[in-house]
Formats: structure tokens, C-alpha cells, sequence
């Protein structure tokens, strides 16, 4: 999680604007879980990241599971949209 990419930190704030935790708690490592994030609340946190993103985010992918962590959302989302830049470029 590159924290000094504008679309990472773009991320982590709608993240934690969106779940209501500080984002200095938002660290790579720390489990979704830990912040008080329920299973249901990272799926309704994944929809809003597509509508404000404009993105597709796989429900078979890394974010399939409980051990889910912070790192493993940012660095998800931030692929995706990398992806889509690099089809609209």
C-alpha cells in the first residue's frame, strides 16, 4: 500500500470516511475485522468503492474471505483502477 500514491490515498479516505475509523488506523496489516467491520459492512463498503470509482470489483477475488486487510482492499482497488486507466489511455 504505496501511502504516497494520490489514488491510495484517495482510497484510504473514502475507506475511512465510508466506515467511520481514524485513518491512521488504516494500516496495511490491520485485518478489516479489527476496525469493526463486519463481513456485511466490506460488502456494502465494496459497492460504494465501485460507484464512486467506477469500477468492477470481482466477488472471487483477494477480498473474498475473513482475513481480509486494510492493504489487501487499498492495494485491490488501486489495481483496478490502474487497470481501467491503462484501457482508456
Amino acid at each position: 500500500m504505496q501511502t504516497d500514491d494520490p489514488a491510495v490515498a484517495e482510497i484510504v479516505d473514502f475507506i475511512s470516511g465510508e466506515v467511520g475509523v481514524d485513518k491512521s488506523l488504516l494500516t496495511p496489516e490491520t485485518p478489516v475485522a479489527e476496525l469493526g467491520i463486519s463481513s456485511l459492512d466490506l460488502i456494502e463498503t465494496i459497492f460504494k468503492l465501485e460507484s464512486r470509482f467506477g469500477i468492477e470489483i470481482p466477488n472471487d477475488g483477494p477480498l473474498n474471505g475473513n482475513d481480509v486487510t486494510v492493504g489487501t482492499l487499498v492495494n485491490h482497488v488501486a489495481e483496478l483502477l490502474a487497470a481501467q486507466k491503462g484501457k482508456t489511455a
